[in-house]
C-alpha cells in the first residue's frame, strides 16, 4: 500500500513539473524581449590637435568674441555674431563637435576641451576682430577669452587689432564694423607669425624618366600652425630658397641628379640660420613614394 501512494506521489510530481516546463515555454515564446534604447559610447574629449584638425577657419575680419556672458546671453551674442555676418566659435566646428554631453571626463578635462577648440578658433583669426563687451565691463582675467583667446592672438601676429562694442542685451550695435573702440591693436614692430615650433611640408617629386630636373613643393607654417609661406612646384637640382614671414629664408637642398646618391632616395638637406638637419631626423616624417611623389613634415624652431 505505502508501495503503491509513493508511486502515485512521483507520478503527480512528475506531471506537475512537465506542466510548470510547458507553462515557461508558452511563456517564453509569448513573451517578446524588447531591447531597451541604443545609448552610444562616450567617448574621451578631443585634444588640442584635434581641434585644430576639425575647426574651418574663420574668414579675414570676421571673428568675433564675447566674455562675461550667462549662458541665455551667449545665444543672443551667438544670433547677433550670425544675423551682422560674422563667426562666433562654435560655428566654425562640425554640427555638434563641441556638444559636451557626448564625451566623458572630470570638470577639469571639459575645461580643458573648451580651452582648446577657443584657442584653436583664436589662432584661426586674422585682420580685424570683434569683441561684444559693455565698455563698463572688464573681461575676467581668468575667463577664456582673456587668458586664451586674447593672448593667442595678441602673440600670433595676424590680428591687426581687436574692436570692442556693447553687449546691449544682446543687440550689440547696427553695423559692428563702424566700431570705434580699440580693445588691442598690434603694435607696428610685431613679427606677423606665431613663434615657437614651425613647420614645412614638403612635397617631393622622383624625377621622370628621361629628365633630370628635380622639383620640389612647400609650404611653410607657424607655430599656429598658420601659413606663411610658400613654395609652388620648382626645379631644385639647385638648392632653393623658401621665403615667408620669418625673418630668415629656409634653403633647401637636394642630391643632385648624377650624382653618387639616388636622388629619390636620397635624403633633403634643412637650413634655417644656424640650424640644419636633413629628412631622416626624429623631428621629420615622410612617406613613401605613391603616384610619383610622397609627403613630408619638419618641425624647427622659429
Amino acid at each position: 500500500m505505502a508501495i503503491l501512494q509513493l508511486r502515485s506521489l512521483s507520478g503527480y510530481l512528475v506531471l506537475l513539473c512537465s506542466l510548470t516546463l510547458c507553462l515557461l515555454n508558452v511563456f517564453i515564446h509569448a513573451t517578446p524581449i524588447v531591447p531597451g534604447p541604443f545609448t552610444p559610447a562616450k567617448r574621451d574629449f578631443p585634444s588640442l590637435q584635434e581641434c585644430r584638425n576639425k575647426i574651418n577657419p574663420p574668414e579675414k575680419n570676421k571673428a568675433m568674441y564675447f566674455t562675461g556672458l550667462k549662458p541665455k546671453e551667449i545665444k543672443k551674442a551667438k544670433k547677433y555674431a550670425v544675423g551682422h555676418g560674422l563667426t562666433h566659435v562654435t560655428d566654425r566646428y562640425p554640427t555638434s563637435f563641441t556638444d559636451q554631453g557626448q564625451y566623458s571626463g572630470s570638470e577639469d578635462e571639459l575645461e580643458q576641451f573648451r580651452k582648446d577648440f577657443s584657442r584653436a578658433y583664436a589662432e584661426k583669426t586674422e585682420g580685424i576682430a570683434y569683441l561684444m563687451l559693455d565698455d563698463n565691463k572688464n573681461a575676467a582675467e581668468t575667463g577664456i577669452f582673456y587668458s586664451v583667446e586674447y593672448e593667442v592672438m595678441k602673440n600670433g601676429g595676424h590680428v591687426d587689432k581687436i574692436l570692442q562694442f556693447p553687449y546691449n542685451d544682446g543687440n550689440g550695435i547696427d553695423d559692428p564694423t563702424t566700431a570705434t573702440k580699440v580693445y588691442w591693436e598690434k603694435p607696428k614692430d610685431a613679427p606677423s607669425y606665431a613663434k615657437g615650433q614651425c613647420g614645412v611640408h614638403i612635397t617631393h617629386y622622383q624625377i621622370p624618366k628621361g629628365d633630370n630636373k628635380y622639383y620640389l613643393e612647400a609650404q611653410l607654417k607657424d607655430a599656429y600652425w598658420f601659413e606663411i609661406g610658400h613654395l609652388d612646384k620648382t626645379d631644385a637640382t639647385e638648392p632653393v630658397n623658401v621665403f615667408s614671414a620669418l625673418p630668415l629664408v629656409l634653403v633647401i637642398t637636394a642630391a643632385k641628379p648624377g650624382s653618387s646618391k639616388d636622388p629619390d632616395s636620397a635624403p633633403l638637406q634643412f637650413a634655417y640660420g644656424t640650424d640644419s638637419w636633413s629628412s631622416d631626423d626624429e623631428r621629420c616624417k615622410f612617406g613613401g613614394y605613391e603616384d610619383g611623389n610622397r609627403e613630408g613634415d619638419c618641425g624647427f624652431a622659429c
